[in-house]
């Protein structure tokens, strides 16, 4: 997964002439520091995916997933299969090699629904080991079929087109595309501009924890309490003490910065790597990754997997019970990316369940982190004091 993977936003973005300034203290860009001009960037992008250079970024997105190609997908198991029509996909995610985007690793394992444009009919599948969709069924010659990642309701809406700013961060809808005689089996190649399993922590973001936690290769008293701390905010188990890991044999003190490194990857997969993965089955831009890791690394794994309520706003204010009460792992399994910063800001913001000036200015770090905003992967102190219960 690169760091330097950039978005439609992006692409709108130079085609608007506009400029993508990297983050005044990492100095990352978008763009990777690469030294071709905006245009010339989305040249090579657009030929790679045999897209015509004056489109706009959406519709070069879109020529380049409509090519067919003839496999085999499994009949729907909940439809009828008695229509004369039918369409499949096939989901692809987006490979950056820092030169071109063009179509990466099959989506095999991933969520996604269905909605047929006349009979309103809708279905929720998860794509086989080829990244294919089940076959749909229709009698209709003129249906249309709409694909969108991850499991929507009716409440999350079935977007035909990609017109407001929330749609597109959802990327809703991914496809669309007519049906044909079912002696085609038609199979339509669907692109998702974010990225399939497995993912990772980015180099950024590893970075923001070695500020953030201080490595110290000597173990050192916690400040909340409890067993001492070493390394890059590493606190000591009761099973590492009765091994003796940090005091006997290779990881004994002081540690080096590689061993620090190590453990700190450890703490990462430990924290929210493995829950991501096991949780998570739809596609993440490697911020969106970063973002959902911080959380878990700071706020617990069960971040990820709870469904937990909102006991204090971004500002400190105490909510009534049962106020929000969300799965950031189910809002992001129903394609509902642009709802996370949002749910980043007013959940897991407190210590002792009282709001915390520190943790919400580390929920921000997320919220803009997982929008890929400007001091995305920067703390600021934006709240300074306790607000009153």
């Amino acid at each position: 997964m690169s760091e330097d993977f950039f978005s439609a936003v992006d692409f709108r973005r130079m085609l608007q002439g506009d400029s993508l300034g990297g983050d005044p203290v990492s100095g990352f860009t978008p763009l990777g520091g690469l030294l071709a001009p905006p245009t010339d960037r989305f040249t090579e992008w657009a030929r790679a995916n045999d897209a015509p250079t004056g489109q706009t970024a959406q519709d070069a997105s879109s020529s380049a997933q409509q090519a067919t190609t003839t496999a085999e997908a499994k009949p729907c198991a909940t439809c009828d299969k008695n229509g004369a029509y039918s369409l499949a996909f096939r989901v692809t995610d987006t490979k950056d090699d820092g030169e071109t985007c063009s179509a990466g690793s099959i989506c095999a394992g991933m969520y996604y629904t269905i909605k047929m444009e006349q009979s309103g009919l809708v279905f929720q599948g998860t794509t086989d080991e080829n990244g294919l969709t089940e076959r749909y069924f229709t009698s209709s010659s003129s249906e249309t079929v709409y694909l969108y990642l991850g499991h929507r309701t009716e409440d999350d809406g079935y977007p035909t087109s990609q017109d407001t700013d929330e749609n597109k961060i959802d990327e809703a809808p991914l496809f669309n595309a007519p049906v044909a005689a079912i002696a085609e089996q038609k199979i339509v190649d669907a692109l998702t501009k974010r990225q399939w399993k497995p993912w990772k922590a980015s180099k950024k973001y590893k970075g923001v924890l070695n500020k953030s936690e201080s490595p110290e290769p000597n173990q050192y008293p916690s400040p909340e309490g409890g067993n001492d701390t070493i390394g890059i905010g590493h606190k000591i188990t009761d099973a590492e003490i009765a091994s003796k890991r940090f005091t006997e044999g290779e990881w004994a003190q002081p540690l080096s910065n590689e061993k620090m490194e190590q453990l700190r990857d450890e703490d990462i997969a430990k924290n929210g790597g493995d829950e991501i993965e096991r949780r998570v089955f739809v596609p993440l831009y490697y911020y969106e990754v970063d973002a959902m890791l911080d959380l878990s690394f700071n706020g617990g794994p069960g971040a990820l997997k709870s469904d937990a309520s909102s006991l204090y706003d971004e500002n400190g204010t105490k909510n009534p019970p049962k106020t929000q009460v969300q799965n950031l792992s189910k809002l992001v399994n129903a394609d509902r990316y642009s709802l996370v910063p949002n749910y980043l800001k007013n959940h897991f913001n407190t210590s002792n369940k009282v709001w915390s000036a520190g943790v919400q200015n580390r929920r921000d770090m997320d919220a803009r982190m997982f929008a890929n905003e400007e001091n995305g992967y920067t703390f600021l102190a934006t709240h300074s004091s306790k607000k009153k219960k």
